[in-house]
């Protein structure tokens, strides 16, 4: 228990710190996780678990949109990519499509690394 408590902790206090980069990282990361843990749940039929970590994942894209500053060009094409992104969540979790998530992983995958390294870039600067 107290190892659990420690690492809420860890956790609360790496996201209270996390510079903009970061904390984007995390939320990609998060979002690959929650997509990996519902294909996993939807192949065992595991419904309701992937379902949750579905809603998870929408979440997550929800808040990437949110994080866009529109006086940028690019933002609009990312929105239009996030949006996609959550789109096909969407309709993963309405048909309980293992497949159409295993199809947007390597999307979201590289969307994760390119935050990397962009993020890498500017803590050069």
């Amino acid at each position: 228990m107290n190892n659990t408590k420690a690492y809420l902790n860890y956790v609360e206090q790496s996201g209270m710190t996390a510079t903009p980069g970061e904390l984007l990282l995390m939320l990609w990361n998060a979002e690959i996780k929650n997509i990996k843990i519902a294909v996993l749940n939807i192949k065992s039929g595991n419904l309701s678990e992937a379902h949750e970590k579905l809603i998870r994942a929408q979440d997550i894209v929800d808040e990437l949109i949110l994080s866009l500053d529109d006086r940028y060009e690019i933002s609009k094409n990312l929105t239009n990519l996030y949006t996609f992104i959550k789109n096909e969540l969407v309709l993963a979790n309405l048909k309980k499509d293992s497949e159409r998530l295993e199809a947007i992983l390597p999307l979201v995958t590289e969307m994760r690394d390119t935050w990397e390294q962009a993020n890498k870039i500017s803590r050069m600067k």
